[in-house]
């Protein structure tokens, strides 16, 4: 028996009669469609149900006229051109990415920390004893317990409002606060691994 391809193909190509066809319903109804063949589906009978006479012409009905089931094939306008294979050139091996030494201390890092340590050190009045001779006595100077550098008037370390007491007297300010607290989230964020 031929594959259903097959069958298909020889009903396209016009050889296939209808009474050959009426078993499958899918070849009947494509050849409906194409043609306009209407073929009566066959109806499966036992033998216990025919007739013992025999004598019947209960066969296939052909509702159309029969056609010629020939189907023209058309030539190609122009004959397939095959590309040529071109040889793929050979892959190189790929030289080994550079790697980059990184330091462990990155610049920003130690800018931060730095940052920390003076905020620090302000905080408890370090910078009093180093710059303390630049103010003028006659005002409120480290020699009189104003040891802090005040951030916001760091440009009036010659007058006493440049100074403020350490935070060993109870004293911070808020710029003192935001150095230290700004300061620790940077270096916290450049000592983080990327």
């Amino acid at each position: 028996m031929t594959s259903v391809s097959e069958r298909l193909q020889q009903l396209l190509d016009g050889e296939l009669d209808p009474s050959e066809i009426a078993d499958d319903p899918a070849l009947v109804s494509l050849a409906d469609r194409l043609y306009g063949i209407k073929i009566a589906p066959v109806q499966p009978v036992k033998r216990r149900d025919l007739s013992p006479s025999g004598a019947g012409d209960d066969g296939i009905t052909e509702i159309a006229p029969p056609t010629n089931m020939m189907v023209e094939v058309i030539a190609p306008e122009a004959p397939a051109i095959e590309e040529p294979v071109m040889p793929l050139a050979p892959i190189e091996d790929m030289p080994p990415a550079p790697t980059v030494a990184r330091s462990t201390k990155s610049p920003m890092r130690l800018i931060f920390a730095s940052g920390l340590l003076i905020s620090v050190a302000n905080l408890f009045g370090l910078f009093g004893l180093l710059l303390g001779g630049m103010c003028d006595p006659s005002d409120l100077c480290p020699s009189d317990g104003y040891t802090r550098i005040n951030w916001i008037s760091v440009h009036q370390l010659s007058t006493g409002l440049g100074w403020s007491q350490s935070i060993l007297d109870g004293q911070y300010g808020v710029p003192d606060l935001v150095a230290i607290i700004g300061s620790c989230i940077g270096t916290v964020m450049f000592t983080r691994r990327k």
